[in-house]
């Protein structure tokens, strides 16, 4: 079986290029470069993140990315793999993906807006109409009443009692909705990012410096980062706090109840 490893070695030093310049211009430590020229995928991350540090190495040696992925999953894994799609079509396949997470977010912000205000028009509605206040007059066979003159005041018959009127219910409160956070995801440098929010995966991807995602959490987040030390983020405007060195993967689950543990 061929060296994956010593083919990486020998493509970077026909180009004269140090794992070190490397490890600068693509955040994967040292470490994890070392550990591919040795084909030692034991110190590697495992996942999308091993698949992206090999792309990223290729790139920067001079070698086909898809190829030498291709290459070493059948290396490392020892089965061949389905042929990995044209930039262009997974560049789509991630627009299209993030254009309906756009599209979700509005439905799911008018929803939340729509349903206080319509509370509080049909609270504001029933107790503007007039109660029934109404009262059908008696009518009665009996003979009149005469009232003698000399009729002591105490005798006479008392007018009947007013018919008591039953209150208007008023309607319930309509519970306002739970308070959602506001995610913002802004990498400082390279990064691979997955991101899942309340139970449903929203983000796979490597995003560059400079980008910003955001992104309405619920209950919970859970991030997972190829290079902690690029990955930045903040909460509701406030900056979270680092989650790692340079080249460490790292996870965060942030919770309305953990969120405190996140944040500067």
């Amino acid at each position: 079986m061929s060296d994956f490893g010593g083919k990486l070695r020998l493509a970077r030093e026909r180009r004269g290029i140090s794992l070190g310049q490397i490890a600068a211009s693509t955040k994967i430590s040292i470490a994890a470069l070392e550990a591919l020229e040795r084909n030692d995928v034991s110190k590697l991350p495992g996942g999308i993140f091993t698949r992206a540090f090999v792309r990223s190495f290729a790139l920067e040696v001079g070698l086909d990315p898809d190829d030498t992925v291709r290459e070493f999953l059948e290396r490392f894994q020892g089965a061949p793999v389905a042929p990995i799609a044209a930039p262009s079509i997974i560049a789509a396949e991630e627009s299209n993906f993030e254009t309906q997470q756009r599209i979700a977010g509005v439905v799911l912000k008018l929803a939340l807006i729509s349903v206080p205000l319509i509370g509080v028009v049909l609270y504001f509605t029933m107790r503007s109409r007039p109660a029934d206040r109404s009262v059908a007059p008696q009518t009665s066979t009996a003979a009149p009443l005469l009232v003698d003159s000399q009729t002591p005041l105490a005798t006479r018959a008392a007018p009947p009692s007013a018919v008591p009127v039953a209150p208007v219910p008023r309607p319930a409160a309509v519970a306002a909705p739970s308070r959602t956070m506001t995610l913002e995801l802004h990498p400082t440098g390279e990064c691979w990012i997955k991101l899942t929010v309340d139970g449903q995966p929203v983000l796979s991807r490597l995003m560059l410096a400079g980008e910003i995602d955001v992104r309405q959490v619920h209950d919970t987040a859970v991030i997972e980062v190829g290079d902690a030390g690029a990955f930045a983020f903040s909460v509701d405007g406030r900056p979270g706090k680092s989650l790692g060195q340079t080249g460490q993967v790292r996870t965060a689950r942030i919770t309305k109840q953990t969120l405190a543990e996140y944040l500067q």
